[in-house]
């Protein structure tokens, strides 16, 4: 029928997501980048904001799929000595662009969170 889902299968599983995880913590750098942002209203940015937390989760959701499936084929029997630092490696890894995400992915919301309070010109929140 089909392969048995072993600790080799869940292991190209881990490195491909951590391949996919550099382009999602690239998704989440490019929805915080405002050229100029009080060109905007206030309205544009109050509407931004749960676009941004969406954005910022799925950021953040890829690397810890990369490294819940790299534990997942460490722990995977039969047990490979090869496999278990590599899963460790990959887990260790997959939390740079996970910090990364969440960082940029706070300052994005944070962003439009700040120019939601915007009222108009020349009038900044305090």
């Amino acid at each position: 029928m089909g392969k048995r889902l072993d600790g080799g299968v869940l292991m190209v599983f881990a490195v491909t997501l951590l391949f996919l995880s550099v382009l999602s913590t690239f998704m989440v750098f490019g929805s915080g980048f405002d050229w100029d942002p009080d060109d905007y209203p206030p309205g544009y940015w109050k509407a931004e904001i749960p676009k941004r937390q969406w954005i910022m989760a799925i950021g953040i959701a890829v690397p810890a799929a990369s490294m819940a499936t790299a534990a997942a084929s460490m722990f995977a029997l039969p047990r490979r000595p090869v496999r278990i630092i590599a899963g460790g490696l990959v887990s260790v890894l997959a939390l740079v662009p996970f910090v990364v995400s969440w960082y940029l992915g706070d300052d994005a919301v944070g962003t439009a969170q700040y120019w939601a309070a915007y009222t108009g010109p020349g009038s900044y929140p305090r």
